[in-house]
């Protein structure tokens, strides 16, 4: 395309792609980057940063249907609940894994006034509507975000005395899980993950997922002596098989902590690893160079709970990627629900077209994945020119052909926004 054409969808493009990359494509809300003490913007010293978080409990996540029609409503939810009750001019964020908060900083006697607030939200909360969701507040100086959130959503999600303390060989435990291979459905390796003491299996993964989004800067020497405890952790699959370490909840972290982290894992790394990171993490500035400097060094990268729909927008070859683990909920929502299985089926689609190991932890969902389900209805037309097709052609990810359509078709005023669901939905009723 020539001329002001040209520059009309260029711009398009660039607004879209700012967007997806600063609201979250789920909830459409703030994305977990606002929490970042670095992306605050100026204060004074007397303010006060006021973090509320929501979230249901780690049973009832696990027990929503799947994501399109569970975890995706029940974070639109939430979100919905706290911007009702705020009534002031913070941001609702998307932390993920059914959880959502609000971030506001105000004088000393707003923040007061937030405090004396909070027992409306509980009661709000309508336990008619299901199981409900548990609150958590936390306060401090502004300059003092990340631990704050961190607080809050250590209230949230974890149980007393379940954080690692500073003797980390001494509090923390490791689990090992079967990975198979979602194509093949061959047995591929082990994966390895050092988690807090007392908090196990999915509730573990989950806290330290929340964690994660805003790590305190005073857990920066828990981190990194997780990092040096992993060489004595990691041993060999019992079968031969790759091991996969997934560092992300020892990686995460924000502002100077992200970047002492990341050599952390490039300076303890044990050889011969295959290094799996949270899928969002991944589209991280420093965590990115991190993964090729260790690419570059012969180990391979996966990319966890791929599927989720935060994932980042660059595509598979950009980024250091040999392979993706597959995300849970979507996994199980893939089991009974045509959208769920439309993005399953396109994700791994993608990965084998471009070489990319697809792997599950779920040995029991690989055959039911196969049996057929109703094809989903779509919600828009098919835009023209097969842009839809083309983009499949040339390996864009779904988040990348959502970004494409609604920079190309999606600047009218009541023009229809795309989703990755739209995009599966179209690519499985073509491929059928």
């Amino acid at each position: 395309m020539q001329g002001s054409g040209w520059d009309v969808a260029s711009d398009a493009l660039m607004v879209e792609h700012l967007l997806a990359s600063t609201l979250d494509p789920v909830t459409h809300r703030a994305a977990g980057v606002s929490l970042h003490p670095e992306c605050s913007g100026a204060r004074t010293d007397d303010e006060v940063v006021t973090v509320v978080t929501l979230a249901y409990d780690t049973p009832t996540t696990y027990a929503l249907p799947g994501r399109s029609r569970g975890l995706d409503v029940v974070e639109r939810r939430l979100c919905d609940e706290l911007e009702a009750w705020a009534d002031a001019p913070g941001s609702i964020v998307a932390i993920g894994e059914a959880a959502a908060a609000y971030v506001v900083t105000t004088s000393q006697d707003d923040a007061q006034s937030l405090r004396e607030h909070l027992g409306e939200l509980y009661r709000r909360l309508d336990p008619a509507a299901g199981p409900t969701p548990l609150a958590s507040a936390a306060q401090g100086a502004s300059a003092d975000l990340a631990d704050v959130t961190a607080r809050a959503v250590e209230r949230l999600v974890l149980p007393r005395a379940t954080l690692p303390l500073q003797d980390q060989w001494t509090a923390t435990d490791v689990s090992r899980r079967t990975l198979w291979d979602v194509v093949t459905g061959a047995r591929f390796g082990t994966q390895v993950r050092l988690h807090a003491a007392r908090a196990d299996g999915p509730h573990a993964e989950r806290a330290e997922g929340l964690l994660s989004l805003s790590r305190s800067p005073r857990y920066t020497d828990t981190a990194v002596a997780l990092h040096a405890a992993v060489p004595h952790a990691v041993g060999p699959d019992r079968d031969g098989g790759p091991v996969v370490w997934d560092a992300s909840a020892a990686l995460s972290g924000t502002g100077q902590a992200r970047a002492t982290l990341t050599q952390a894992l490039v300076d303890h790394c044990p050889p011969g690893v295959w290094v799996g990171v949270s899928a969002w993490l991944a589209g991280l500035d420093d965590v990115l160079q991190a993964l090729r400097t260790l690419r570059g060094r012969g180990h391979r990268i996966v990319l966890t709970a791929y599927g989720s729909g935060r994932e980042p927008l660059a595509a598979f070859d950009e980024l250091p990627v040999d392979a993706i683990l597959l995300d849970p909920h979507l996994e199980r929502g893939a089991l009974v629900d045509p959208a769920d299985r439309a993005v399953h089926a396109a994700i791994v689609d993608h990965a084998v077209r471009h070489d990319v190991v697809a792997l599950t932890s779920a040995r029991h969902a690989l055959d039911a994945v196969r049996r057929p389900l109703p094809l989903p209805t779509p919600r828009h037309p098919e835009p023209p020119g097969q842009l839809l097709e083309r983009a499949r052609l040339v390996g864009l990810t779904l988040r990348e052909t959502a970004v494409l359509v609604n920079a190309t078709h999606g600047q009218g005023a009541v023009a229809p926004r795309w989703d990755r669901y739209d995009v599966a939905t179209h690519w499985a009723r073509a491929t059928s």
